[in-house]
């Protein structure tokens, strides 16, 4: 059994993969650095001691005790790209490292989507509605269909994207490791398969593929007409 971080940018359907692994038994794959930030981690007291003393590593360290004591069989963890706003660009090689070896047996994944402009579609009309997901509540659906199209906005959320990307490549080269590509389309054609292999990769045994396609139906996609309504106009130059 390996422990496993997925590292992202936002829109790039991560709570789906994550929770989808979690409904598989396979961690919890909690956005730590996120709650940590909001101070609302599990154990944030003991958590904030251990980040004190140790940085990402010690961090790193006291979540896999926590998830021991809790009872799941391995630690599973998403990073944003932005999770790592907090730390100086000089040393996030050196504490990423230390975070993936405090974790050790660990895999590093690299969820990425091949159509960087749905992904930047999705970021801008979740920033502005705040509907991010489909258990999101209904008020929240509401003001997604309100949100106007502009594109301006579109072309930073689109660089936002980009960048995002370009910062995990360049910081994967420097921190010299080699993570495992995987991308969002490959488990929205084929979910079965892609997530039978994800969850097989990660326990080193094999998954009923009945199971995990039941599994994957935890969260259904939020794009709609609209994404598709700002997409043509985007692509027509508007």
């Amino acid at each position: 059994m390996n422990n496993y971080v997925v590292c992202a940018v936002q829109r790039a359907g991560k709570t789906w993969i994550v929770n989808t692994l979690n409904r598989l038994g396979l961690g919890d794959g909690m956005e730590l650095l996120t709650e940590f930030e909001r101070n609302c981690a599990p154990e944030q007291a003991r958590l904030s001691a251990a980040a004190d003393s140790g940085g990402m590593a010690g961090l790193a360290r006291a979540f896999a005790e926590v998830t021991v004591e809790e009872g799941l069989p391995c630690v599973g963890l998403a990073l944003q790209w932005n999770n790592l706003d907090v730390i100086p660009t000089e040393r996030r090689p050196a504490e990423l490292t230390g975070f993936i070896r405090a974790l050790n047996p660990c895999t590093v994944f690299f969820l990425r989507r091949r159509d960087v402009l749905a992904q930047a579609i999705s970021h801008y009309l979740m920033f502005e509605s705040g509907y991010a997901h489909s258990t999101d509540p209904d008020s929240a659906r509401q003001q997604r269909a309100g949100v106007p199209y502009d594109r301006a906005v579109l072309d930073r959320w689109v660089a936002f994207t980009r960048q995002g990307y370009a910062g995990w490549s360049n910081l994967f080269a420097a921190a010299g490791m080699e993570p495992v590509n995987l991308y969002y389309e490959d488990f929205v054609d084929n979910p079965k398969t892609s997530f039978a292999g994800l969850a097989e990769r990660i326990a080193g045994r094999g998954f009923d593929p009945e199971v995990v396609g039941a599994a994957a139906t935890g969260l259904s996609r939020v794009s709609d007409e609209k994404n598709e309504v700002f997409r043509a106009r985007y692509l027509a130059g508007e």
